[in-house]
């Protein structure tokens, strides 16, 4: 069955494969007609004796991350009205999947490192898991070679 794409969510880490991603993310949105939402999601870490530095590690990784989309949303696509961009803060699948249900996006399409063997099993895959726990449809694109 095919679809209707009006909303696209692009995770973005910087990423070289995100970025890369990304671009065939727009060609997509462009074919349909549709929306971007450009998301970064800053993941914390921190211990409960170090939740004070925390605090302010994320506020920093958040304003560095939202002048970078900002910069992104300028340069790759002409500051399009058609693309939306946020920062969040928290564990990236489910920070990611609660901010496609709340913008009922339709069509999630991010990047995979193609990470194999012990380095997987360590980081584990956003891909992955927002494959198996999305609710809308997810599109995982390869870096070309």
């Amino acid at each position: 069955m095919i679809q209707i794409v009006k909303k696209m969510l692009a995770p973005i880490d910087f990423s070289a494969y995100s970025m890369a991603a990304l671009r065939d993310a727009w060609e997509l949105t462009n074919d349909f007609k549709a929306d971007l939402h450009l998301v970064h999601v800053v993941a914390p870490i921190f211990t409960i004796i170090e939740r004070g530095r925390e605090l302010a590690r994320e506020a920093a990784m958040v304003e560095q991350a939202e002048s970078e989309l900002l910069r992104i949303k300028k340069a790759e696509f002409s500051n399009s009205s058609r693309v939306t961009t946020a920062v969040l803060v928290g564990p990236p699948v489910p920070k990611l999947i609660d901010y496609a249900k709340e913008q009922a996006i339709n069509l999630i399409a991010l990047a995979t490192h193609g990470r194999t063997g012990a380095e997987h099993l360590l980081i584990g895959s956003v891909a992955e898991k927002l494959v198996r726990l999305a609710s809308c449809s997810v599109l995982v694109l390869r870096q070309r070679t």
